[in-house]
């Protein structure tokens, strides 16, 4: 496979679907290979905040997650574990960190 990695997704695409609608924000990457959601705070120190929180609350679930801060603004990228040379696919853990992150 040229760059490009298989994605696994261990939930139908309808189910995806559907959990997304219940998580405002978040989003299906374009790649289908996880969920992300984009966040402007009113500040750097607030942005700086909500990504340590992001990153205690992966931690503790053991889940990978991808963080980007630019200025007030946060990216967050959620996908399941890789395994056998996969991308990690969407899975329950995925939303259910998704939905504790808000």
């Amino acid at each position: 496979m040229d760059n490009m990695q298989k994605v696994v997704m261990r939930l139908k695409p309808e189910r995806v679907q559907q959990l997304l609608g219940g998580l405002p924000g978040w989003r299906l990457r374009q790649d289908g290979s996880g969920i992300e959601n984009v966040r402007s705070f009113n500040n750097p120190k607030a942005a700086r905040a909500f990504v340590g929180h992001v990153c205690k609350l992966a931690e503790i679930r053991r889940q990978p997650v991808n963080v980007r801060l630019a200025g007030k603004q946060v990216s967050i990228t959620l996908q399941g574990h890789p395994a056998k040379g996969c991308v990690g696919g969407i899975n329950g853990a995925v939303f259910n960190l998704a939905g504790k992150i808000g």
